[in-house]
């Protein structure tokens, strides 16, 4: 698991492997989102994009969760983010945030049984191409 803290607020990231994602949404509370994308660098800087953004009022959806998935696909249409970065059956990545964001992702896979797998960085160029994609949003 990954911790990031931003301003006081807390981030927490871990990798989790889906065989099924039906039941995830309805458990996943307004602080907690999952994605599947390719590092957990973009999924952190696509958080902090859009708490940002909320805590300006130029936020593009209408919830944080909404949010980070319209940064992480680099869109502003919510249908075309989920189908592109959207929760699959797979290697996926879930992010808690806020207070005591650490404690409550890990009370969440405990709770549902899933187990963490090692987070490997992404390179830096890379890294460097998806947060110019979370950016994008602002200017769309």
């Amino acid at each position: 698991m990954k911790v990031v803290n931003w301003h006081g607020t807390e981030i927490a990231i871990a990798k989790i492997s889906l065989k099924d994602t039906s039941w995830l949404f309805n458990e996943l509370d307004e602080s907690m989102q999952v994605a599947s994308v390719e590092c957990w660098e973009q999924l952190a800087f696509a958080t902090i994009v859009s708490l940002k953004s909320f805590e300006r009022g130029t936020n593009k959806a209408r919830t944080i969760k909404g949010e980070i998935l319209l940064r992480l696909a680099g869109t502003i249409q919510i249908h075309e983010a989920i189908k592109q970065i959207g929760a699959k059956e797979g290697e996926n990545f879930i992010v808690s945030f806020g207070k005591d964001a650490d404690k409550r992702l890990r009370d969440f896979l405990i709770k549902h049984n899933l187990k963490e797998i090692l987070i490997k960085d992404c390179k830096k160029e890379k890294v460097k191409d998806l947060m110019e994609l979370s950016a994008v949003v602002d200017v769309i």
